[in-house]
């Protein structure tokens, strides 16, 4: 450590104590020139680290290369049968294609635009574009009925998440709710007590979920004068997607005499009736990397995977299709490094540091990616780093353009600042094994002590802004 210390006071001028990264912990960092790509300092860098949402720089430069600005996805009409003033005799088939911003009102409008008034068959709700597992492996059990961790299935209409709330008042058991036209029931059996009760019995909010979308809250949970916002995220797709498709079907007045029924069937050579787009690669890239979406990430990468191997897509296929769209277009080789999601949810997820940062040279100097730079959060001012405190100073304020990744134990940091001297430089740091004692936590709470991986980020980037030039070093 003492080394390690002495090596960045070559660099910084601050003390040892300032700028020497948490105890216990693990820490990778780069430091690159965006025009020559000459690295300027790097520790650590072949180190295997948990990226966090720092991995989604990887999937959107796939997407950005393999794509380009102007795709979208595409949910289609087909049918199959005869369709003759407004009848359709036959099967009416709904191709979803993995839209993470198609909603239930776009699909009522999807289905207006096909002219169709009866149906005498079915309504085929295909998921074909995709297979497998719609949750990533290694995403956490506990996490799954939250809505960062959506299901990541062709099938998704708004967002495949409901919105609820859970009213808890002292002197009665609390109460959950969701509004009434979403199909999913929701139920609870949790005590509503103060924080010294809660930390002697050990109780927390817990959720059980069962078939047909029923959440069930159970253990305790502090008083609130506000309602506790809850974010359900979908289990059941197939129940999901026909009782939407159900109430679209009424908002248009289609009368149906057959069932709505999944399927997954090739319907390419299906006659198309009508289509609805998502918005273009540019604002979908955005939402990944300002507002770290895992569901759009996710499906990007299952349709990765689809349209460089021709085949539905899925978690397995869609990571080889980012190693090998970076390999090819970029000479990115991925080596050791371990992926198993697009978004950095999963714990399998492992890169290094000197991945992200060549991700970075690609965005900075490749043509075909560098519209991704206006893409990214902005220390300060937007997406997950307009709160961020460690980059709410005025040193900084402004002049990091990043992507965060937050997991347990994990704080990372990727992206573009730009020093004092009018420099940009690139930059990569990665903070893994983060923890502290019961008793920092308590004196963290009083705002006695400062979280040290955010200290730790701060002075780090803050010795790089007032710096015109780094020596370089393999420390």
């Amino acid at each position: 450590m003492k080394l390690f210390a002495n090596a960045l006071l070559l660099f910084f001028s601050a003390s040892a104590a300032a700028i020497e990264p948490p105890a216990h912990g693990q820490s990778a960092w780069m430091l690159a020139d965006v025009t020559t790509g000459k690295v300027e300092m790097r520790h650590q860098d072949e180190v295997l680290m948990k990226p966090a949402s720092t991995q989604k720089l990887v999937t959107v430069l796939a997407g950005a290369l393999a794509l380009g600005p102007d795709w979208h996805y595409e949910t289609r009409l087909h049918y199959r049968g005869d369709v003759s003033q407004g009848r359709l005799t036959g099967d009416l088939l709904i191709d979803f294609a993995g839209d993470p911003t198609l909603t239930r009102e776009q699909l009522v409008s999807l289905l207006r635009r096909s002219g169709i008034r009866h149906i005498s068959g079915k309504v085929l709700l295909n998921q074909y574009r995709f297979t497998g597992y719609n949750k990533g492996n290694g995403w956490s059990w506990n996490d799954l009925g939250v809505c960062y961790t959506a299901p990541a299935a062709a099938l998704i209409l708004d967002r495949n998440c409901v919105q609820g709330a859970l009213y808890a008042r002292t002197g009665s058991p609390a109460r959950a709710t969701v509004p009434a036209h979403q199909p999913i029931s929701v139920s609870a059996d949790v005590a509503v007590l103060k924080h010294a009760e809660r930390e002697q019995s050990f109780c927390e909010l817990e959720l059980e979920m069962t078939p047909a979308n029923h959440y069930h809250l159970t253990g305790c949970i502090g008083p609130r004068k506000e309602p506790w916002p809850l974010r359900f995220a979908i289990q059941d797709v197939s129940h999901w997607g026909k009782q939407l498709t159900g109430w679209a079907l009424q908002q248009t007045g289609i009368q149906l005499s057959g069932r709505i029924e999944d399927s997954r069937i090739d319907a390419s050579s299906w006659p198309a009736l009508s289509s609805h787009q998502s918005p273009p690669f540019t604002e979908l890239a955005e939402q990944i990397l300002v507002h770290s979406d895992n569901l759009y990430a996710d499906s990007l990468l299952r349709t990765l995977g689809a349209l460089h191997f021709q085949q539905p897509g899925s978690f397995r296929n869609g990571t080889q299709a980012v190693r090998e769209i970076l390999k090819t277009q970029a000479n990115i080789d991925l080596g050791p490094s371990w992926l198993a999601d697009g978004s950095g949810l999963s714990a399998h997820n492992l890169l290094r540091a000197k991945d992200l940062m060549a991700v970075l040279l690609t965005i900075s100097q490749d043509p075909r990616a560098q519209w991704l730079i206006a893409r990214l959060p902005v220390s300060g001012e937007s997406g997950t780093l307009r709160y961020r405190k460690s980059v709410q100073g005025p040193a900084l304020k402004g002049r990091v353009i990043a992507k965060t990744g937050t997991i347990a134990h994990v704080q990372n940091l990727a992206g573009f600042i730009d020093t004092s001297h009018g420099e940009r430089k690139a930059f990569v740091l990665l903070q893994n094994g983060l923890s502290i004692s019961p008793e920092q936590s308590d004196a963290m709470a009083a705002g006695k002590l400062e979280w040290p991986a955010r200290r730790f980020e701060r002075n780090w980037l803050e010795g790089i802004t007032e710096r015109a030039s780094i020596v370089s070093t393999n420390q």
